[in-house]
């Protein structure tokens, strides 16, 4: 009696993280399998198939849930060795990677963003080489961005100096042309992540006077003699 009540809690617990991984599986192969659509359906299709099989005809069934699992194994060991490029087609806001060097307290930033909005798709590129002393850091903000749901928010961190415009830095989908962003791809290797060095301008006012999102702004109490440090964390 206890055995048996074993087996059903064993079944009841390995059910649903079964059920969850072969999804994954599935969508991973879909997703990021092959180019041709044709065969990355065809394997994930032959993926639940052979998950279905397992499940089904291996006894008992705690061992076939088990087993079910063995060639989701395979494909998470595929998918953790997909490796991200920095040579695709980007879109132009992000077709150049920030380039960082440092002497002493200055540092010097290649490719700094600053672009001339007209709408959300026109602008100015304006890509830029700037020094800044980290001495010289007067303040540092954070910003919250709403696109939609408020369960959810992008952050945005800006540094302000004494001398020199604020600039900030998003951590961002960095994607090619022709490419929109999508938040189920996102959970798969679809996108290269991107550090947008920018002109605090740049990045709050694409967001507010073109995208439409709501920005809450937050200076953070944060004492002078970290504010370089909290910077360099980045």
């Amino acid at each position: 009696m206890i055995r048996r009540a074993l087996r059903i809690l064993l079944t009841v617990l390995l059910s649903p993280i079964v059920l969850t991984s072969v999804a994954w599986a599935v969508l991973a192969l879909w997703l990021d399998g092959p180019h041709s659509k044709m065969l990355a359906g065809t394997l994930a299709v032959a993926l639940l198939l052979v998950s279905i099989l397992l499940v089904s005809l291996v006894r008992p069934l705690q061992r076939g849930l088990v087993a079910a699992l063995l060639p989701v194994a395979a494909v998470a060991v595929w998918w953790g060795s997909i490796a991200p490029s920095n040579t695709r087609d980007w879109t132009p806001e992000v077709a150049h990677a920030a380039r960082i060097t440092f002497g002493g307290s200055r540092v010097t930033i290649q490719n700094a963003r600053n672009f001339k909005y007209r709408s959300e798709s026109d602008y100015e590129q304006r890509w830029e080489t700037r020094s800044y002393d980290l001495d010289r850091i007067r303040a540092v903000d954070l910003f919250l961005s709403f696109w939609g749901p408020t369960d959810i928010a992008h952050t945005i961190v800006s540094w302000e100096f004494d001398d020199r415009q604020p600039l900030a830095i998003s951590i961002e989908t960095r994607k090619e042309k022709g490419e929109s962003y999508s938040a189920l791809r996102g959970f798969f290797h679809q996108y290269e992540l991107y550090y947008v060095v920018a002109d605090e301008r740049d990045l709050i006012s694409l967001r507010t006077n073109y995208r439409g999102e709501q920005v809450y702004l937050y200076r953070m109490q944060v004492p002078p003699s970290r504010r370089a440090l909290c910077w360099l964390t980045i």
